[in-house]
């Protein structure tokens, strides 16, 4: 379930390669091929092969968040000799990275941590993360840095609210309020539950009453989404042939926005829904797909009545046919960013709004300190509209970049 930390995007051209040349890369410099100068408005924050504060060399770099006054924090992975860690970073705007844990530094929970992942930052500099352990007990936990100290908000092994004990967590999320949601598992089933102010809270779980019809049986695809209103919104499965929905928690309660058994706007009847994400105003995005040939899937998002889809598959962004989507993010000013999941290595990061798709950024392009791009990690965004991601070039180097959308 955990997502190691590394991006391994050369593994992902390996693996492209492997599947019969199915992915089509740009080579950067290709014949015909015009240069291009650099964005004016993309910066490079950090880049591999630089020397790392506290010691040692960037060797690796993943996992980006971005927050609204534009601090981020980052994994890398950092060697020094023979010797390799992965630590987390704290870069204030403006400022350079700091570091706050590393591998095969304690636990808290106990042991020591081994690897990072699905890391968290609000604008109130709240930095949080998932971590394997070395403990035989606590081998997975969700932590938080409080005053420089890392503290746990619970871990595998610990009593769960709704009996029996956690056995597993997933997707993590933090709003501006310092609170916390994510999905945890116990040995009876899953569910959703919120941490804040000590206390810890099962908000939804398996089994229980679906307003569809059944009972929610599995959470799916990057859920939950969580607003600083205290509203989230999630992708579930229920118990009756297995439908799909996009639900919405209003007042603890779960709403269903849309099913399986509803058509899309685009032509057929939806068949799944994934990379659910949702803004303060209430407005949801996800993705959602279709039996229909013609535009088997599309981008949405909430309308005042009717849901909008914001691109589809097929559409011509730019000379590039849109495929399959995937990482998505949105921001307050209902700006959406996402990536396509075929080709198998992301060609380009998009902008979508209600009045159109643009590319921000693609292969090829040219990159701030050298080299062309030639692999992308999943972009975030904050609502200053600008756009964080970590990149591969052609040099074989990462480097962690922002680019201001406006």
């Amino acid at each position: 379930m955990l997502r190691l930390l590394r991006v391994f995007l050369v593994c992902a051209l390996v693996a492209a390669t492997a599947a019969g040349g199915a992915t089509t890369v740009r080579p950067a410099g290709a014949a015909g091929t015009a240069a291009s100068p650099v964005p004016p408005k993309l910066r490079l924050l950090v880049r591999t092969g630089q020397q790392a504060p506290g010691g040692g060399t960037f060797n690796e770099l993943s996992d980006p968040m971005l927050n609204n006054p534009g601090d981020v924090v980052f994994g890398a992975v950092v060697t020094s000799g023979a010797q390799m860690r992965e630590t987390l970073y704290l870069m204030m705007k403006g400022g350079t990275p700091r570091p706050f844990v590393s591998t095969g530094s304690a636990a808290p929970t106990g042991g020591a941590f081994a690897a990072f992942s699905d890391l968290l930052l609000n604008d109130r500099g709240t930095v949080g993360f998932l971590a394997r352990t070395t403990d035989r007990v606590a081998q997975e936990g969700l932590y938080v840095v409080r005053s420089g100290r890392v503290v746990p908000i619970v871990g595998v092994g610990q009593p769960a609210p709704t009996g029996g004990t956690f056995v597993d967590f997933a997707n993590p999320t933090v709003n501006n309020n310092d609170v916390i949601a994510f999905v945890g598992r116990t040995g009876s089933g899953e569910g959703l539950f919120t941490y804040s102010e000590a206390s810890l809270t099962p908000v939804l779980m398996s089994g229980q009453a679906a307003p569809t019809g059944g009972a929610f049986e599995f959470l799916l695809d990057g859920s939950p989404a969580l607003n600083d209103r205290g509203q989230m919104a999630f992708v579930a499965s229920t118990t009756v042939r297995h439908l799909q929905g996009v639900y919405v928690l209003v007042n603890g309660r779960p709403v269903p926005l849309v099913t399986t058994d509803d058509d899309a706007p685009s032509g057929g009847r939806f068949t799944e829904f994934g990379s659910v994400v949702l803004t303060n105003a209430g407005t949801v995005a996800f993705i959602g797909r279709t039996g229909d040939p013609k535009i088997p899937e599309a981008l949405y998002v909430t309308g005042r009545t009717d849901l909008v889809p914001l691109a589809v598959s097929g559409q011509d962004v730019g000379g590039t046919a849109l495929t399959k989507f995937a990482n998505v993010a949105i921001n307050e000013r209902e700006e959406v960013v996402f990536q396509l999941s075929l080709p198998i290595i992301a060609q380009a990061t998009y902008l979508a709004t209600r009045a159109g798709v643009r590319t921000i950024v693609q292969l090829g392009d040219a990159a701030p300190g050298g080299g062309r791009f030639t692999a992308f990690s999943t972009p975030v965004l904050n609502d200053a509209g600008q756009v964080a991601f970590i990149a591969e070039t052609d040099d074989g180097r990462h480097g962690l970049y922002v680019e201001a959308l406006r």
